[in-house]
């Protein structure tokens, strides 16, 4: 297909020339209307932010320029059909695990998944088998997990429907696909992947390749990550007969609004363009700046850049050279604080921190400016907070992850019981508890409180961190577990775990 045109940008352009006179929605009438956000973003933002007038299509029922769009998308991204999300990658993953498995129904997938495919789980009523990833106990985060344990989880639950494979990591590990989706398809299962950090991948031989490349099923993609589309703007991806576009089309009209935001869509159209045509050439060029950037790095002392040779020596399969793991080395703040003040004090936006580690995300809108900003913030940090013979405590959590004893959807809807989070130990969550970003819970409904994941938490408060859960004063949501049992018989369908 001709990978030059963006017929849905180009229907847009053409609405606003028409010189309309709008009677529909959004009320500031396409810019005429005043306020503060307009004088700042310019008054074309306003003009183009059109409904679903015609000549737009409809993004819940795409039959113009917007189904034209979508093809082109499928195309570039190697997929028989493309979806648009405005809801961001989490709306794509909770379409894709309604429309493929139902309550009662088993998932294989890795524990260290994005909060959204936890609540597909409480939403779909699924029950998760959960596979342990892989732990790097130097840099305290959590990686792929093996090819055996996907192999033993199938051995143990040959009927689940499906499994899920997480296409990087946050922090940019990468499995091997092609085995994962002939293991999957060889034993009757799907095979679905969250490609939210994963956009770039399939445009260069320099990268690992894409889910869709790999054959699986369905992968949810986040443009606006690292492809260059606006914030929320996602795609879903399909491939194959084993799926059908009325499964992913019902499932996307629940959790789609029917108030699409036309500037995301127009965004995608004209990101998939860009990546089509220049993706393999910038990439290669942002390749070879975090190479240098890497290189720059590991000559100040109290940083360590770890790219490829470093996760593939410890074992992944292969990596994602784009992320920027830098690891603190002897010095007396955390990760936390460096990530603090290189913003406060420098200017400098990370992606994320841990206690040992901040992550930088390289992109198409990567400049070498920016990497030179970060790397003289780090010399200059140095100077201030190196200690050669410092050492960090090592907490080497005894589990990652805790043990799950209910259904997630189960213990979502149970009685609930407040406790403090120091009374928490052996009791079953109700909540989602994680660190944001990456937005991995540490907990989840249906899992129980040990000393490990209580120390964990307590951990992280102390820290600049930012903790989501219920309440702010340590507090945790727990299932009642008395009254769950009394109401159980009760009201079977509701707590049927």
């Amino acid at each position: 297909m001709d990978q030059n045109k963006t017929p849905f940008l180009d229907a847009l352009k053409s609405y606003i020339k028409d010189g309309i006179s709008p009677f529909d929605v959004p009320g500031h009438h396409m810019g005429n209307a005043e306020n503060d956000f307009k004088d700042f973003v310019g008054e074309l933002t306003y003009t183009a932010d059109v409904n679903a007038p015609r000549g737009l299509d409809n993004l819940n029922h795409p039959s113009g320029v917007i189904r034209e769009a979508l093809a082109l998308t499928a195309d570039c991204y190697n997929a028989d059909e493309a979806f648009f999300l405005i809801n961001g990658t989490s709306s794509g993953i909770l379409a894709m695990i309604m429309a493929t498995v139902k309550a009662h129904e088993e998932i294989i997938l890795p524990r260290n998944v994005h909060k959204s495919v936890i609540n597909a789980l409480i939403i779909a009523g699924a029950i998760p088998v959960f596979v342990m990833p892989s732990f790097d106990k130097n840099l305290e985060i959590s990686n792929q997990p093996r090819i055996v344990d996907y192999e033993n989880a199938i051995k143990k639950h040959p009927n689940a429907k499906a499994i899920f494979v997480i296409n990087p990591t946050y922090f940019g590990a990468v499995n091997d696909l092609m085995e994962l989706s002939k293991l999957a398809h060889k034993n009757g299962m799907l095979c679905l992947a969250d490609e939210a950090h994963g956009a770039h991948l399939g445009f260069t031989k320099n990268l690992p390749i894409s889910a869709m490349e790999a054959g699986f099923d369905l992968s949810a993609v986040s443009m606006h990550k690292t492809a260059g589309a606006l914030t929320q703007a996602s795609i879903l991806l399909r491939k194959g007969n084993r799926v059908s576009h009325y499964d992913i089309f019902k499932a996307l009209m629940v959790v789609n609004t029917t108030s699409p935001s036309n500037l995301l869509i127009a965004s995608l159209d004209s990101a998939r363009k860009y990546m089509a045509i220049h993706g393999k050439d910038k990439l290669d060029e942002i390749l070879l700046l975090g190479d240098y950037a890497r290189d720059e790095i590991n000559k100040i002392p109290g940083f360590k850049a770890r790219g490829n040779d470093y996760f593939i020596g410890n074992g992944e399969y292969a990596y994602d050279n784009t992320k920027l793991v830098i690891e603190l080395e002897s010095l007396t703040i955390n990760g936390f604080e460096l990530y603090n003040i290189l913003r406060d004090e420098y200017n400098v936006q990370m992606e994320l921190a841990e206690q040992y580690v901040i992550l930088g995300i390289l992109a198409i809108g990567t400049k070498k400016l920016h990497l030179d900003n970060l790397i003289a913030a780090l010399k200059d940090i140095s100077t201030k907070y190196y200690v050669s013979d410092r050492t960090y405590p090592k907490y080497h959590y005894d589990s990652p992850f805790p043990k799950m004893v209910m259904r997630p959807r189960v213990a979502y809807q149970a009685p609930l019981k407040k406790v403090p989070l120091d009374d928490a130990l052996g009791l079953i969550s109700k909540e989602s508890i994680m660190i944001y970003p990456p937005g991995i819970p540490l907990i989840i409904p249906g899992e129980v409180f040990d000393q490990s994941i209580i120390d964990r938490i307590k951990q992280y408060k102390k820290t600049n961190a930012t903790v989501l859960m219920d309440y702010d004063d340590l507090t945790v949501s727990t299932v009642d577990y008395d009254q769950y049992l009394a109401n159980r018989g009760a009201v079977e369908d509701k707590f049927d775990d």
